[in-house]
C-alpha cells in the first residue's frame, strides 16, 4: 500500500536520522524567553543598585529597606502555583503577556510610591507579577519541545535570568547618573512593556497555532513531545499531594533557591566585609559567580538532554548531573571558606555558584518531565517551595553572619545540600507523577 502525503511527511520529521538544518521557530521563541529573564532579574536586581540614594530620599533604614526584599519573594510565592494553572488554563502566551505588563507598570510605580507604606504594597504587587514567568514557561516548553529538549529548553530562560544580576549593576549606575534613582525604574518599566508586545505579537500556546512555524517543524513537535492531549483539564492535586516525589521535588528546589538567594543577596557585602575588596574590585570580582551560573545553565540543559538521547534514563541525565553540580558546590563552598587569598576565594565562589547551574536547569527539566500537560502546576508548586528559599535565605544567613561570621556561614550552608542530595533518590524522574492511562 502507498503511504499518503502525510504519512511521509511524518516518516520523515520523526525519523532520528533526519535533521534539521536551521534554528526551529522554536528555538527564536526560547530567545524570547532569555530576553524576558534578562528583563525580570534586571529589575529584582536594580533596587540594590539604587538603594543608597533611594533610602536617602524615602528616609529608610537598612530593615524597612530589607523588608522591601522579603515582600517581593512574599508575593512571588503567593503568584507561583495560581500562575501556572492560569497558563494551563489560558496559555502562556496570554498569562506571561500580563505579566511582564503587570510587574513593569509596578516597576515604574516603585519610584512613583509617595509613601513607605505605599512602596511596601508596590513592591509586594511587583514580585505577585513576576510570579507566573516560570510556570508560564514551563507550559510553553511542554508543548513547544520534544522530549530530550526540555533541559535545552529550561535553560534560555534561567540563563537570561542570571545574565541580569551581570550586567544591572553598570546599565543602572548609568542610567541614575544621567537621570537619577526614579528614572532607572522608569527606564525598566519601559523595557518590561516593550518586551510584553514583542512576546504577545510572535509568541503562541502551541506550534499548531502559529502562522510561521514550517510544517516540518509542526511535524516533529508533535510526534515526540511528552505531551499526548490537548483537552484542557484541571491538575490532580489530590494525587499529587499524597505523591513523595511530588514533595521531593518541592524541597529540594527550596534548599536550591535558599544558596542561590544567599549569593544574590549577601555576595557583595560579604566580598566587601570578609575580602576586603573596595567597591569598584567588589563590582569586578561578583560578576564572575553570576557568569559561570549563566553559562553552566545553558550547557548543563545541553548536556542533560544529550544524555537522556543516549541512556533514555532520566534519572542519569536529570539526577545524576544535579548530584555532581551539588557535590561541586559544596567543594567550592569549603574551599572558599578557607582560601587565603581574595582572588582564590572568588574563583571557588565562581565553581560553587557556577555548580549550583546543574541542579537548577535540571529541576526545572524534571517539572516538565513529570508534570506533562500539568507541568505549569507541578514548576509552580515547585518554585512555591523555592521562593520560601527566597523568602528565608537573607534573614537566616545574615544572623548567621553577625552571630557567627561569614566564614563558618559558608560551611553550615553545605548542610542543607546533603539533604537536597538525599530528595534526589526519592524523585524517581523517570516515571510521570500520575501513572497514565
Amino acid at each position: 500500500m502507498r503511504k499518503s502525503n502525510v504519512e511521509k511527511q511524518v516518516e520523515a520529521a520523526t525519523t532520528p536520522q533526519v535533521k534539521e538544518r536551521k534554528m526551529g521557530l522554536r528555538w527564536g521563541l526560547a530567545v524570547v524567553f532569555f530576553i524576558i529573564g534578562l528583563v525580570a532579574y534586571m529589575d529584582r536586581a536594580n533596587i540594590s543598585v539604587v538603594a543608597q540614594p533611594m533610602m536617602k530620599d524615602l528616609k529608610m533604614d537598612k530593615v524597612q529597606f530589607g523588608l522591601l526584599s522579603s515582600l517581593f519573594y512574599l508575593g512571588y510565592c503567593f503568584a507561583q502555583i495560581p500562575g501556572g494553572m492560569l497558563s494551563e488554563r489560558f496559555g502562556p502566551r496570554n498569562i506571561i503577556t500580563i505579566a511582564v505588563t503587570w510587574w513593569s507598570v509596578f516597576t515604574a510605580m516603585t519610584a512613583a510610591a509617595s509613601s513607605y507604606v505605599v512602596l511596601c504594597i508596590v513592591r509586594f504587587l511587583f514580585g505577585m507579577g513576576e510570579g507566573p514567568m516560570y510556570p508560564g514557561n514551563a507550559v510553553f516548553n511542554s508543548y513547544w519541545f520534544q522530549k530530550h529538549e526540555k533541559g535545552r529548553a529550561a535553560s534560555a530562560l534561567l540563563a537570561g535570568s542570571f545574565f541580569g544580576p551581570v550586567v544591572a549593576p553598570s546599565i543602572s549606575v548609568a542610567i541614575m547618573e544621567a537621570f537619577g534613582w526614579h528614572g532607572v525604574f522608569y527606564s525598566f518599566a519601559i523595557a518590561g512593556i516593550a518586551i510584553a508586545l514583542v512576546w504577545y505579537i510572535v509568541g503562541r500556546d502551541k506550534p499548531e497555532k502559529h502562522p510561521w512555524v514550517s510544517t516540518k517543524e509542526k511535524l516533529l513537535i508533535i510526534e515526540n513531545r511528552s505531551v499526548t492531549s490537548s483537552e484542557k483539564k484541571s491538575a490532580p492535586w489530590k494525587q499529587y499531594l499524597k505523591n513523595v516525589r511530588f514533595w521531593a521535588v518541592g524541597i529540594q528546589y527550596l534548599v536550591v533557591i535558599y544558596m542561590n538567594t544567599f549569593f544574590l543577596t549577601w555576595l557583595p557585602t560579604y566580598l566587601m566585609e570578609a575580602r576586603h575588596f573596595s567597591l569598584k574590585e567588589m563590582g569586578f570580582a561578583a560578576s564572575f559567580p553570576w557568569l559561570a551560573i549563566c553559562l553552566t545553565v545553558l550547557a548543563g540543559g545541553a548536556i542533560s538532554d544529550m544524555i537522556l538521547q543516549k541512556t533514555n534514563s532520566r534519572m542519569m541525565a536529570r539526577g545524576s548531573l544535579a548530584i555532581v553540580g551539588f557535590i561541586v558546590f559544596i567543594i567550592g563552598l569549603y574551599f572558599a571558606a578557607y582560601a587565603t587569598n581574595a582572588w582564590l576565594n572568588v574563583l571557588w565562589l565562581t565553581v560553587a555558584l557556577g555548580a549550583l547551574g546543574l541542579p537548577i536547569v535540571t529541576s526545572w527539566a524534571i517539572a516538565n518531565d513529570l508534570g506533562q500537560e500539568f507541568a505549569g502546576s507541578v514548576s509552580g508548586w515547585m518554585n512555591l517551595w523555592g521562593s520560601i528559599g527566597g523568602i528565608t535565605s537573607p534573614i537566616i544567613c545574615g544572623w548567621f553572619a553577625q552571630e557567627l561570621g561569614w566564614n563558618t556561614t559558608l560551611l553550615i550552608n553545605i548542610i542543607p545540600i546533603g539533604l537536597a542530595i538525599f530528595l534526589w533518590f526519592f524523585i524517581k524522574p523517570d516515571h510521570p507523577l500520575v501513572p497514565e492511562k
